[in-house]
């Protein structure tokens, strides 16, 4: 069954793990703050294109969320991120989008393939500050075998002495890492090509 293995990708940008109390919590001018109330998490939105006659396209967004990803490296200054630079590896087999069929199918050679590529792994550099929260930054994604840089902002919510919590959202396409049929291609193809990633994640420095 055609689903939304593409999300998988989300591939996009930063993780955290499982983590002990910090200090606490900064504003990005500095000010102490409250921890932020959202959990570390990395999710994938895709939606279907309408089936010829039918508009009917309440199951979406569908939502791939990852259980599993972690910083593998991260070296950055919480009180100027700029010149920072992170590493975040993904595991696809954890996915989850409320439907085990679904998972399973996504995990298929057919589609993210986990038996063949594992991870996915985001290499964050060139971040640049626009804003007293805001910056830019490359994200380097390697996914399903091919290798893709996006560019990338975030928001800080959070820092301590030794980490900092953001937040981000980027579109991008499933296509980008070979991922399903091309709807220009087959009229079949009831998988959209465009997908978008949010995270909120902590980093500390490693």
């Amino acid at each position: 069954m055609k689903t939304l293995a593409l999300l998988f990708l989300s591939t996009l940008t930063l993780a955290g793990c499982k983590k002990t109390a910090d200090p606490p919590a900064q504003s990005a001018a500095g000010s102490a703050t409250a921890k932020p109330t959202e959990p570390d998490r990395i999710e994938v939105f895709a939606r279907h294109l309408p089936a010829a006659g039918k508009e009917d396209l309440a199951s979406d967004p569908v939502v791939v969320h990852f259980d599993k990803f972690s910083v593998a490296k991260a070296r950055f200054d919480p009180k100027n991120l700029e010149g920072g630079t992170a590493t975040l590896v993904l595991d696809p087999t954890s996915i989850k989008t409320g439907n085990e069929e679904r998972d399973a199918d996504l995990k298929t050679a057919d589609y993210i393939d986990v038996a063949k590529f594992s991870t996915i792994t985001v290499d964050v550099a060139n971040v640049k500050k626009q804003t007293d929260a805001k910056y830019t930054a490359d994200a380097t994604v390697a996914c399903h075998g091919l290798t893709k840089t996006y560019p990338v902002t975030f928001e800080v919510l959070a820092t301590t002495s030794s980490s900092v919590t953001i937040k981000g959202e980027q579109a991008f396409s499933r296509l980008d890492f070979g991922i399903g049929i091309d709807p220009a291609t087959d009229p079949t193809e009831r998988i959209a090509a465009p997908l978008t990633i949010q995270w909120v994640l902590t980093l500390k420095n490693t």
